[in-house]
Protein backbone atom coordinates (compact mmCIF):
# COMPACT_ATOMS: atom_id res chain seq x y z
CA UNK A 1 0.00 0.00 0.00
CA UNK A 2 2.47 2.54 0.79
CA UNK A 3 4.40 1.57 -2.51
CA UNK A 4 1.26 2.55 -4.46
CA UNK A 5 0.94 5.72 -2.55
CA UNK A 6 4.64 6.57 -3.18
CA UNK A 7 4.29 5.79 -6.79
CA UNK A 8 0.90 7.82 -7.22
CA UNK A 9 2.76 10.97 -5.44
CA UNK A 10 5.87 10.19 -7.66
CA UNK A 11 3.33 10.96 -10.89
CA UNK A 12 1.93 13.66 -9.26
CA UNK A 13 4.75 15.81 -8.33
CA UNK A 14 6.04 14.61 -12.45
CA UNK A 15 3.02 15.89 -13.51
CA UNK A 16 3.31 18.94 -11.50
CA UNK A 17 6.69 19.87 -13.06
CA UNK A 18 5.32 19.00 -16.36
CA UNK A 19 2.75 21.95 -15.96
CA UNK A 20 4.80 23.53 -14.24
CA UNK A 21 7.69 23.71 -17.15
CA UNK A 22 5.43 24.03 -19.44
CA UNK A 23 4.60 27.72 -18.10
CA UNK A 24 7.66 28.46 -17.08
CA UNK A 25 8.40 28.51 -21.47
CA UNK A 26 6.11 30.66 -21.96
CA UNK A 27 7.96 34.45 -21.19
CA UNK A 28 6.19 37.22 -18.86
CA UNK A 29 6.05 40.41 -20.84
CA UNK A 30 6.33 44.34 -19.54
CA UNK A 31 5.17 46.43 -21.86
CA UNK A 32 6.31 50.20 -20.75
CA UNK A 33 4.78 53.11 -22.67
CA UNK A 34 5.83 56.71 -21.73
CA UNK A 35 3.67 59.89 -22.27
CA UNK A 36 4.22 62.96 -23.84
CA UNK A 37 8.29 62.06 -24.14
CA UNK A 38 10.66 63.83 -26.28
CA UNK A 39 12.79 61.57 -28.38
CA UNK A 40 16.20 62.94 -27.42
CA UNK A 41 15.36 63.05 -23.26
CA UNK A 42 17.11 59.64 -22.29
CA UNK A 43 20.64 58.65 -20.47
CA UNK A 44 20.89 56.29 -23.57
CA UNK A 45 19.87 58.86 -26.33
CA UNK A 46 22.91 60.62 -25.19
CA UNK A 47 21.15 64.22 -23.54
CA UNK A 48 23.45 65.92 -22.01
CA UNK A 49 21.65 66.78 -18.76
CA UNK A 50 18.64 64.27 -18.57
CA UNK A 51 18.99 61.25 -16.95
CA UNK A 52 17.60 57.85 -17.13
CA UNK A 53 19.58 55.39 -15.64
CA UNK A 54 17.18 52.20 -15.08
CA UNK A 55 15.90 52.61 -19.10
CA UNK A 56 19.68 53.00 -19.87
CA UNK A 57 20.51 49.76 -18.54
CA UNK A 58 17.08 47.99 -19.94
CA UNK A 59 18.26 49.76 -23.41
CA UNK A 60 21.99 48.90 -23.18
CA UNK A 61 21.00 44.98 -22.73
CA UNK A 62 18.20 44.54 -25.28
CA UNK A 63 17.89 45.32 -28.83
CA UNK A 64 17.41 49.29 -28.88
CA UNK A 65 16.21 51.10 -32.12
CA UNK A 66 17.09 54.73 -32.21
CA UNK A 67 14.96 55.52 -35.29
CA UNK A 68 11.82 54.42 -33.94
CA UNK A 69 8.73 56.05 -35.19
CA UNK A 70 5.10 56.77 -33.72
CA UNK A 71 1.51 55.78 -35.69
CA UNK A 72 0.28 59.08 -35.00
CA UNK A 73 1.30 61.74 -32.36
CA UNK A 74 -1.50 61.64 -30.15
CA UNK A 75 -2.27 59.27 -27.27
CA UNK A 76 -5.38 57.84 -28.01
CA UNK A 77 -4.69 56.55 -31.85
CA UNK A 78 -1.02 55.99 -30.98
CA UNK A 79 -2.57 53.72 -27.85
CA UNK A 80 -5.02 52.05 -30.22
CA UNK A 81 -2.25 51.30 -33.02
CA UNK A 82 -0.25 49.56 -29.91
CA UNK A 83 -2.72 47.41 -29.31
CA UNK A 84 -4.50 46.07 -32.52
CA UNK A 85 -1.19 46.84 -35.01
CA UNK A 86 -3.50 48.72 -36.95
CA UNK A 87 -3.11 52.44 -38.22
CA UNK A 88 -5.56 55.20 -37.25
CA UNK A 89 -7.04 55.37 -40.82
CA UNK A 90 -8.01 51.27 -39.91
CA UNK A 91 -9.10 51.38 -36.64
CA UNK A 92 -11.72 54.40 -37.05
CA UNK A 93 -9.17 55.67 -33.73
CA UNK A 94 -8.01 58.85 -34.66
CA UNK A 95 -9.26 61.94 -32.14
CA UNK A 96 -9.12 61.95 -28.04
CA UNK A 97 -12.42 63.14 -28.14
CA UNK A 98 -16.11 63.45 -30.00
CA UNK A 99 -16.80 66.57 -31.49
CA UNK A 100 -19.93 67.97 -29.34
CA UNK A 101 -22.67 70.16 -30.47
CA UNK A 102 -21.84 73.59 -30.63
CA UNK A 103 -21.89 75.06 -26.85
CA UNK A 104 -21.97 71.71 -25.37
CA UNK A 105 -18.88 70.02 -23.06
CA UNK A 106 -18.70 67.25 -20.80
CA UNK A 107 -19.74 69.62 -18.53
CA UNK A 108 -22.66 71.27 -19.50
CA UNK A 109 -24.03 68.32 -21.29
CA UNK A 110 -22.56 64.94 -19.45
CA UNK A 111 -25.25 62.74 -20.49
CA UNK A 112 -24.79 63.32 -24.22
CA UNK A 113 -20.74 63.47 -23.17
CA UNK A 114 -20.89 59.75 -21.84
CA UNK A 115 -23.46 58.36 -24.84
CA UNK A 116 -21.02 59.76 -27.36
CA UNK A 117 -17.55 58.12 -25.71
CA UNK A 118 -19.08 55.26 -25.47
CA UNK A 119 -19.91 55.48 -29.04
CA UNK A 120 -16.01 56.61 -29.97
CA UNK A 121 -14.59 53.10 -27.93
CA UNK A 122 -17.24 51.11 -29.65
CA UNK A 123 -14.64 50.05 -32.59
CA UNK A 124 -11.75 48.57 -30.53
CA UNK A 125 -14.15 45.54 -30.34
CA UNK A 126 -14.03 45.06 -34.00
CA UNK A 127 -10.61 45.17 -34.10
CA UNK A 128 -7.45 42.55 -33.46
CA UNK A 129 -5.67 43.19 -30.22
CA UNK A 130 -2.75 41.26 -28.84
CA UNK A 131 -3.80 41.31 -25.25
CA UNK A 132 -6.72 39.06 -26.04
CA UNK A 133 -4.47 36.75 -27.74
CA UNK A 134 -2.42 36.55 -24.83
CA UNK A 135 -5.44 35.84 -22.29
CA UNK A 136 -6.84 33.59 -24.82
CA UNK A 137 -2.94 31.22 -24.59
CA UNK A 138 -3.28 31.19 -20.92
CA UNK A 139 -1.93 34.75 -20.19
CA UNK A 140 -2.74 36.90 -16.58
CA UNK A 141 -2.78 40.44 -18.05
CA UNK A 142 -3.11 43.75 -16.15
CA UNK A 143 -3.86 47.22 -17.22
CA UNK A 144 -2.37 50.30 -15.38
CA UNK A 145 -2.08 53.94 -16.20
CA UNK A 146 -3.27 55.25 -19.67
CA UNK A 147 -6.60 53.84 -20.93
CA UNK A 148 -9.11 55.64 -24.02
CA UNK A 149 -11.48 52.31 -24.67
CA UNK A 150 -14.11 52.20 -21.88
CA UNK A 151 -13.97 48.85 -19.69
CA UNK A 152 -10.09 47.07 -20.26
CA UNK A 153 -11.53 43.65 -19.35
CA UNK A 154 -13.77 43.69 -22.80
CA UNK A 155 -10.13 43.93 -24.55
CA UNK A 156 -8.26 41.46 -22.96
CA UNK A 157 -7.46 42.39 -19.47
CA UNK A 158 -8.39 39.87 -16.38
CA UNK A 159 -7.23 42.83 -14.36
CA UNK A 160 -7.59 46.02 -14.65
CA UNK A 161 -7.05 49.62 -12.22
CA UNK A 162 -8.97 51.64 -14.83
CA UNK A 163 -12.94 51.31 -14.96
CA UNK A 164 -13.68 53.22 -18.38
CA UNK A 165 -17.13 54.18 -16.86
CA UNK A 166 -17.54 57.64 -18.45
CA UNK A 167 -20.37 58.37 -16.45
CA UNK A 168 -18.29 58.14 -13.16
CA UNK A 169 -15.33 60.33 -15.13
CA UNK A 170 -13.79 57.88 -17.08
CA UNK A 171 -11.90 58.90 -20.54
CA UNK A 172 -8.00 57.90 -20.33
CA UNK A 173 -7.10 56.18 -17.36
CA UNK A 174 -9.62 57.34 -14.41
CA UNK A 175 -8.20 55.43 -11.11
CA UNK A 176 -4.99 54.02 -13.51
CA UNK A 177 -3.70 57.16 -13.69
CA UNK A 178 -2.44 56.59 -10.03
CA UNK A 179 0.36 54.33 -11.37
CA UNK A 180 3.80 55.39 -10.90
CA UNK A 181 2.85 58.90 -9.56
CA UNK A 182 1.32 57.21 -6.50
CA UNK A 183 1.77 54.07 -6.12
CA UNK A 184 3.38 50.53 -7.99
CA UNK A 185 1.43 48.14 -5.88
CA UNK A 186 -0.71 47.32 -8.06
CA UNK A 187 1.71 45.82 -10.33
CA UNK A 188 3.46 43.87 -7.65
CA UNK A 189 0.28 42.03 -6.17
CA UNK A 190 -0.77 41.30 -9.56
CA UNK A 191 3.06 39.97 -10.49
CA UNK A 192 2.89 37.89 -6.99
CA UNK A 193 -0.07 36.44 -7.94
CA UNK A 194 0.44 35.31 -11.22
CA UNK A 195 3.79 34.12 -9.77
CA UNK A 196 2.54 32.18 -7.48
CA UNK A 197 -0.17 30.51 -9.37
CA UNK A 198 2.36 29.80 -12.16
CA UNK A 199 1.17 31.76 -14.34
CA UNK A 200 2.64 33.89 -17.09
CA UNK A 201 1.65 37.43 -17.17
CA UNK A 202 1.23 40.64 -19.07
CA UNK A 203 1.55 44.32 -17.55
CA UNK A 204 0.61 47.06 -19.46
CA UNK A 205 2.15 50.07 -17.71
CA UNK A 206 1.21 52.88 -19.77
CA UNK A 207 2.08 55.40 -17.15
CA UNK A 208 0.84 59.36 -17.00
CA UNK A 209 4.69 60.29 -16.92
CA UNK A 210 6.27 62.89 -18.17
CA UNK A 211 3.03 63.98 -18.84
CA UNK A 212 2.06 66.89 -17.73
CA UNK A 213 1.24 68.09 -14.74
CA UNK A 214 5.08 68.66 -14.34
CA UNK A 215 4.89 67.72 -10.87
CA UNK A 216 7.50 65.80 -9.72
CA UNK A 217 9.25 65.66 -6.31
CA UNK A 218 10.96 69.10 -5.39
CA UNK A 219 13.99 66.46 -5.38
CA UNK A 220 14.13 65.99 -9.08
CA UNK A 221 13.35 69.91 -9.88
CA UNK A 222 16.45 70.67 -7.71
CA UNK A 223 18.59 68.76 -9.64
CA UNK A 224 17.70 69.98 -13.07
CA UNK A 225 16.96 73.93 -11.97
CA UNK A 226 20.38 75.02 -12.46
CA UNK A 227 21.45 72.78 -15.50
CA UNK A 228 17.81 73.38 -18.21
CA UNK A 229 17.61 76.40 -20.15
CA UNK A 230 14.29 77.25 -18.41
CA UNK A 231 11.78 76.16 -15.39
CA UNK A 232 9.64 74.75 -17.54
CA UNK A 233 12.03 72.38 -18.94
CA UNK A 234 13.33 71.84 -15.69
CA UNK A 235 10.32 71.13 -14.33
CA UNK A 236 9.52 68.80 -17.74
CA UNK A 237 12.90 66.87 -17.23
CA UNK A 238 12.52 66.31 -13.42
CA UNK A 239 9.14 64.62 -14.75
CA UNK A 240 11.31 62.30 -17.12
CA UNK A 241 13.85 61.36 -14.28
CA UNK A 242 10.77 60.77 -11.86
CA UNK A 243 9.55 58.29 -14.64
CA UNK A 244 12.39 56.33 -14.56
CA UNK A 245 12.74 55.88 -11.39
CA UNK A 246 9.22 54.18 -11.14
CA UNK A 247 10.68 51.73 -14.11
CA UNK A 248 13.78 50.83 -11.82
CA UNK A 249 10.99 50.09 -8.87
CA UNK A 250 9.64 47.66 -11.47
CA UNK A 251 12.13 45.66 -12.11
CA UNK A 252 13.62 45.92 -8.86
CA UNK A 253 10.68 43.79 -7.71
CA UNK A 254 10.68 41.25 -10.81
CA UNK A 255 14.33 40.50 -9.66
CA UNK A 256 13.14 40.21 -5.92
CA UNK A 257 10.85 37.93 -7.20
CA UNK A 258 13.53 35.99 -9.84
CA UNK A 259 11.33 36.77 -12.60
CA UNK A 260 13.29 39.14 -14.31
CA UNK A 261 14.90 36.11 -16.64
CA UNK A 262 11.75 35.02 -17.73
CA UNK A 263 10.52 38.47 -18.77
CA UNK A 264 10.10 40.29 -22.10
CA UNK A 265 10.80 44.45 -21.36
CA UNK A 266 8.94 46.53 -24.57
CA UNK A 267 9.64 50.31 -23.94
CA UNK A 268 8.32 52.71 -26.61
CA UNK A 269 6.42 56.44 -26.42
CA UNK A 270 2.95 57.52 -27.52
CA UNK A 271 4.10 61.03 -28.74
CA UNK A 272 6.62 63.43 -28.49
CA UNK A 273 7.19 66.36 -26.58
CA UNK A 274 9.03 69.66 -26.81
CA UNK A 275 8.49 72.05 -23.06
CA UNK A 276 6.95 76.18 -24.37
CA UNK A 277 10.27 77.29 -22.86
CA UNK A 278 7.64 79.76 -21.70
CA UNK A 279 4.68 78.07 -20.09
CA UNK A 280 5.36 75.11 -18.20
CA UNK A 281 2.93 72.01 -18.69
CA UNK A 282 2.62 73.19 -22.52
CA UNK A 283 4.66 72.28 -25.65
CA UNK A 284 5.73 73.46 -28.95
CA UNK A 285 6.17 71.88 -32.31
CA UNK A 286 5.73 68.12 -31.07
CA UNK A 287 2.38 66.37 -30.07
CA UNK A 288 -0.03 66.50 -32.49
CA UNK A 289 2.44 67.75 -35.37
CA UNK A 290 4.17 65.50 -37.99
CA UNK A 291 7.21 66.80 -37.10
CA UNK A 292 10.27 64.72 -35.68
CA UNK A 293 9.70 66.35 -32.15
CA UNK A 294 6.37 65.16 -32.26
CA UNK A 295 6.14 61.41 -34.25
CA UNK A 296 9.74 60.20 -33.22
CA UNK A 297 10.79 57.42 -30.40
CA UNK A 298 13.67 55.14 -29.50
CA UNK A 299 11.93 51.20 -29.25
CA UNK A 300 13.32 48.89 -27.22
CA UNK A 301 12.84 44.78 -26.63
CA UNK A 302 15.23 43.09 -23.97
CA UNK A 303 15.38 39.61 -23.12
CA UNK A 304 18.11 38.21 -21.44
CA UNK A 305 19.74 35.64 -22.80
CA UNK A 306 17.28 35.24 -26.07
CA UNK A 307 17.75 38.97 -27.51
CA UNK A 308 21.24 40.00 -28.01
CA UNK A 309 22.27 43.29 -27.25
CA UNK A 310 22.00 45.71 -30.04
CA UNK A 311 22.25 49.75 -30.49
CA UNK A 312 20.50 50.38 -34.24
CA UNK A 313 20.90 54.21 -35.07
CA UNK A 314 19.47 53.91 -38.94
CA UNK A 315 16.84 50.58 -39.55
CA UNK A 316 14.15 52.38 -38.94
CA UNK A 317 10.96 51.01 -36.51
CA UNK A 318 6.76 51.53 -36.01
CA UNK A 319 4.68 51.07 -33.06
CA UNK A 320 3.06 49.35 -35.80
CA UNK A 321 5.52 46.43 -35.14
CA UNK A 322 5.13 46.51 -31.11
CA UNK A 323 2.27 44.02 -31.41
CA UNK A 324 3.34 41.22 -33.41
CA UNK A 325 6.78 41.06 -32.01
CA UNK A 326 4.97 40.59 -28.55
CA UNK A 327 2.71 37.82 -29.56
CA UNK A 328 5.46 36.06 -31.83
CA UNK A 329 7.91 35.98 -28.75
CA UNK A 330 5.16 34.03 -26.76
CA UNK A 331 4.96 31.78 -29.17
CA UNK A 332 1.90 33.03 -30.85
CA UNK A 333 1.03 33.87 -34.18
CA UNK A 334 -0.50 37.42 -35.38
CA UNK A 335 -3.39 37.71 -37.14
CA UNK A 336 -3.15 38.66 -40.61
CA UNK A 337 -4.33 42.33 -40.39
CA UNK A 338 -1.33 43.05 -38.21
CA UNK A 339 1.05 43.83 -40.76
CA UNK A 340 4.51 45.27 -38.60
CA UNK A 341 7.14 43.30 -38.61
CA UNK A 342 9.18 41.55 -35.32
CA UNK A 343 11.87 43.90 -33.71
CA UNK A 344 13.89 41.28 -32.89
CA UNK A 345 14.71 40.78 -36.78
CA UNK A 346 16.57 43.59 -37.77
CA UNK A 347 17.25 42.52 -41.12
CA UNK A 348 13.28 42.69 -42.14
CA UNK A 349 12.55 46.25 -40.64
CA UNK A 350 15.84 47.21 -42.84
CA UNK A 351 14.52 45.45 -46.05
CA UNK A 352 11.44 47.37 -45.39
CA UNK A 353 12.89 50.48 -45.14
CA UNK A 354 9.93 52.77 -44.51
CA UNK A 355 7.37 53.73 -41.98
CA UNK A 356 4.01 55.78 -42.24
CA UNK A 357 2.26 58.15 -39.89
CA UNK A 358 -1.05 59.71 -39.54
CA UNK A 359 -2.01 63.52 -37.92
CA UNK A 360 -5.64 63.85 -37.55
CA UNK A 361 -7.37 66.25 -35.37
CA UNK A 362 -7.77 65.90 -31.29
CA UNK A 363 -11.72 65.95 -32.05
CA UNK A 364 -13.02 63.12 -34.40
CA UNK A 365 -16.14 63.61 -35.95
CA UNK A 366 -18.24 60.58 -35.23
CA UNK A 367 -20.62 60.73 -38.00
CA UNK A 368 -18.06 60.70 -40.27
CA UNK A 369 -15.73 58.16 -39.62
CA UNK A 370 -15.65 56.16 -42.55
CA UNK A 371 -14.24 59.27 -44.26
CA UNK A 372 -10.47 58.85 -44.08
CA UNK A 373 -9.98 62.61 -44.57
CA UNK A 374 -12.10 63.63 -41.60
CA UNK A 375 -10.04 65.89 -39.40
CA UNK A 376 -7.05 64.62 -41.39
CA UNK A 377 -4.10 67.40 -40.84
CA UNK A 378 -1.08 65.18 -42.34
CA UNK A 379 0.39 61.92 -43.79
CA UNK A 380 3.80 60.94 -43.29
CA UNK A 381 6.32 58.55 -45.37
CA UNK A 382 9.67 58.03 -43.91
CA UNK A 383 11.87 56.70 -46.35
CA UNK A 384 15.93 56.04 -45.32
CA UNK A 385 16.83 59.37 -44.77
CA UNK A 386 13.98 61.20 -46.67
CA UNK A 387 10.96 62.37 -45.20
CA UNK A 388 8.14 63.86 -47.09
CA UNK A 389 5.22 65.58 -45.15
CA UNK A 390 1.92 65.52 -47.20
CA UNK A 391 -0.31 68.41 -46.04
CA UNK A 392 -3.72 68.68 -47.77
CA UNK A 393 -3.18 70.63 -50.65
CA UNK A 394 1.06 70.86 -50.42
CA UNK A 395 3.95 68.47 -49.42
CA UNK A 396 7.14 69.40 -48.05
CA UNK A 397 10.13 67.01 -48.28
CA UNK A 398 13.02 66.80 -46.01
CA UNK A 399 16.85 65.02 -45.94
CA UNK A 400 16.70 63.86 -41.55
CA UNK A 401 20.67 62.62 -42.24
CA UNK A 402 21.67 66.26 -42.22
CA UNK A 403 18.27 68.08 -41.08
CA UNK A 404 17.31 65.69 -38.33
CA UNK A 405 14.62 68.45 -36.87
CA UNK A 406 12.88 68.39 -39.92
CA UNK A 407 13.44 72.67 -40.50
CA UNK A 408 14.24 72.87 -44.10
CA UNK A 409 11.53 71.78 -47.15
CA UNK A 410 13.53 70.84 -50.04
CA UNK A 411 10.61 70.02 -52.00
CA UNK A 412 11.29 72.81 -54.68
CA UNK A 413 14.31 71.34 -55.00
CA UNK A 414 13.89 67.57 -55.65
CA UNK A 415 10.12 67.41 -57.33
CA UNK A 416 11.47 63.27 -58.31
CA UNK A 417 11.66 62.77 -54.46
CA UNK A 418 8.20 64.20 -53.74
CA UNK A 419 6.68 62.42 -56.67
CA UNK A 420 8.58 58.82 -55.90
CA UNK A 421 7.23 59.35 -51.59
CA UNK A 422 3.71 60.84 -52.77
CA UNK A 423 3.33 57.69 -54.73
CA UNK A 424 4.70 55.27 -51.92
CA UNK A 425 2.30 57.23 -49.38
CA UNK A 426 -0.70 56.22 -51.74
CA UNK A 427 0.21 53.02 -52.61
CA UNK A 428 0.26 52.46 -48.44
CA UNK A 429 -2.51 53.74 -47.37
CA UNK A 430 -4.75 52.61 -50.70
CA UNK A 431 -3.45 49.02 -49.58
CA UNK A 432 -4.10 49.08 -46.05
CA UNK A 433 -7.51 50.52 -46.88
CA UNK A 434 -8.95 47.98 -48.61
Amino acid sequence: MKSIYFYGLLLSLLGFVHVGSGLAGKPNVVFILSDDHGWTDYGFMRHEHVQTPHLDALAREGMLYERGYVTAPLCRPSLASILTGLYPHQTRIRGNDPVMPAGQNSSTNPERWSAMRRRMTKPMAGHPSFVKLLQQNGYATLQTGKWWEGDPKVHGFTDAMTHGDPTLGGRHGDRGLDIGRKTMKPIYDFVDRAADAGQPFFVWYAVFLPHAPHNAPQRFFDKYKGVAPNEPTAWYWANVEWFDETCGQLVSHLKSKRLDENTIIVYTCDNGWLPDPNHRDRFVRSKREPFEAGIRTPIFITHPGTITARRDTETLASNIDIAPTILRACGIDPPEEMTGLDLRDPASLKRRDRVFIEVYDHDSDLDRLDDLDSGLTARVVISGADKLIAWPGRSELFDLKVDPDDRHDLSAMHPEKVESLSAQLEEWFRRTSE
